[in-house]
């Protein structure tokens, strides 16, 4: 107990991943086995039985089970979250933060090949820039920015130069702006195509790692920085980037028929294997 105080008032805060109490979790996708090892949550909630096996390329069953969220439709498969907290709360609700991380299957339109990266990277940005600034108006956040861009029209009185940077305000603050190109980092040996959604001058980002599984599906590993109080995103931000690294680290996708040709287990022994406490000094 002494020895969590004081590593709390060395970094500031309490909560977050803590990598001394890990979880390895094995999901079937189709011909491939995804393998991750991450840190169990602090948020204490009821949690739905979770599937193990993902038959995603079956497109009723996709459809059945798909979500749709602002301008992503995917298929969701695990999430998990970690909170921030100050020392000393002194309000109910006063968390700094929250970091959360959730896999997901998406697919690709047709042309787009998802094990090519480039394209990959390419049609990401496009599918964000082509939803937020669709010239019809829809639910779901469709066409905000062109939205933006009408009530502004609407101010005939200013100059070219003022409705200019104040339309750039508005989309800055209310709506979508320009994202960084996606681009590729390489992860133990892997090349994942990184993504990210951030507006300027906000410190809640939310960064994407994708990986094609075959030509018309991808995975994604989706990381959300969400910061409650900007004046205490520095004591946290250091440690949810060093989580972010190393659950990207622990995560594996290799072919399910070699793992299928090993021996057969008993129930208990693949509940085992499935889902395996890991106890570990941190590094």
């Amino acid at each position: 107990m002494m020895k969590r105080l004081l590593k709390a008032l060395w970094q500031g805060f309490l909560g977050g991943a803590d990598f001394n109490y890990q979880v390895t979790e094995r999901l079937i996708l189709e011909d491939k086995l995804l393998t991750f090892t991450i840190p169990i949550t602090n948020v204490v909630a009821r949690q739905d039985p979770k599937e193990i096996n993902y038959p995603y390329r079956n497109r009723d069953w996709f459809a059945k089970h798909q979500e749709t969220h602002t301008h992503e439709t995917y298929l969701s498969l695990y999430t998990r979250i970690w909170m921030y907290l100050p020392i000393i709360p002194i309000l109910p609700s006063c968390e700094y933060g929250m970091l959360s991380t959730e896999f997901r299957i998406k697919q690709t339109p047709e042309g787009i090949n998802a094990l090519d990266n480039q394209a990959l990277g390419d049609w990401l940005s496009l599918e964000y820039d082509e939803y937020y600034n669709h010239p019809e108006i829809g639910e779901k956040l469709q066409g905000r920015n062109t939205e933006l861009r009408q009530e502004m029209s609407k101010h005939t009185t200013l100059s070219d130069e003022v409705m200019a940077a104040q339309l750039e305000g508005s989309i800055n603050n209310w709506g979508f702006p320009p994202i960084p190109d996606a681009s590729t980092v390489n992860i133990k040996g892997v090349e994942w195509v990184f993504h990210q959604l951030v507006k300027p001058y906000e410190y809640s980002r939310t960064d994407m790692y994708c990986l094609g599984l075959d030509e018309k599906h991808f995975l994604v590993v989706r990381f959300n920085h969400r910061v409650d109080r900007s004046d205490k995103y520095k004591k946290w931000r250091k440690a949810a980037n060093k989580t972010q690294q190393r659950v990207m680290e622990q995560v594996s996708l290799t072919d399910y028929a070699l793992q299928a040709s090993t021996p057969q287990l008993t129930d208990d022994k693949q509940d085992v294997l499935v889902r395996t406490i890991v106890e570990q000094e941190t590094a």
